[in-house]
């Protein structure tokens, strides 16, 4: 993980660290990228690329983070509705598509996840979701499924050129997040079991 530096050295160090992994990884596969040749293209030494990271994935974290850290500044999950917060979230995504539009063809956006799941607090899905009906034990699921979806439809948007408008979006997404749950009763499935034995039984 990246080393908590707050000194201007450091923040200059990292800064230039991940400058120089841009660079990179506008050419080369991440996979082909080394310590070495960041360091190389950074002008910094392997020393002071481990005294600010640890592997080259966190130098992807920091530069994600540097990106979220604005919608994490511009966000107040506690008083802005679940609707509001999609409208930033995609207007956010838009705004910095050029970055993000990289990382996700080199196969980097996974490291953004845990940035935009955040952005959906357990309140905001609780608040809409009808929990009449549906087994305690499936909220943990629920709840980790929902962000998912969020993430899945920004990863189309962005493969499909950001072609749809933010509002048919965000009415999307709350749609897919709480489609209603099909509770199947054991009556039904006695019923669905009786019905396929009498199809086997004319056959």
């Amino acid at each position: 993980m990246k080393k908590q530096q707050i000194n201007a050295m450091a923040a200059r160090s990292q800064h230039a660290i991940g400058r120089a992994f841009l660079s990179l990884i506008e050419t080369y596969a991440y996979e082909d990228i080394s310590v070495t040749a960041i360091c190389e293209k950074a002008g910094v030494v392997r020393k002071t690329f481990y005294n600010n990271f640890t592997t080259k994935d966190d130098v992807v974290h920091y530069l994600i983070q540097e990106i979220f850290i604005e919608l994490e500044r511009e966000l107040d999950l506690l008083s802005m509705s679940l609707e509001h917060i999609l409208l930033y979230i995609f207007e956010f995504v838009e705004k910095n598509q050029e970055a993000l539009l990289l990382f996700y063809q080199k196969g980097l956006f996974r490291f953004a996840y845990k940035s935009i799941a955040t952005c959906i607090t357990q309140d905001h899905i609780l608040a809409m979701l009808n929990k009449e009906g549906i087994d305690f034990r499936a909220l943990k699921y629920i709840l980790a499924q929902i962000p998912a979806v969020l993430i899945s439809v920004i990863e189309v948007w962005i493969e499909n050129d950001f072609e749809e408008p933010i509002t048919f979006l965000v009415d999307l997404v709350i749609a897919m997040m709480y489609k209603p749950l099909i509770k199947t009763s054991s009556k039904n499935n006695i019923e669905i079991q009786q019905t396929k034995a009498n199809k086997n039984n004319l056959n």
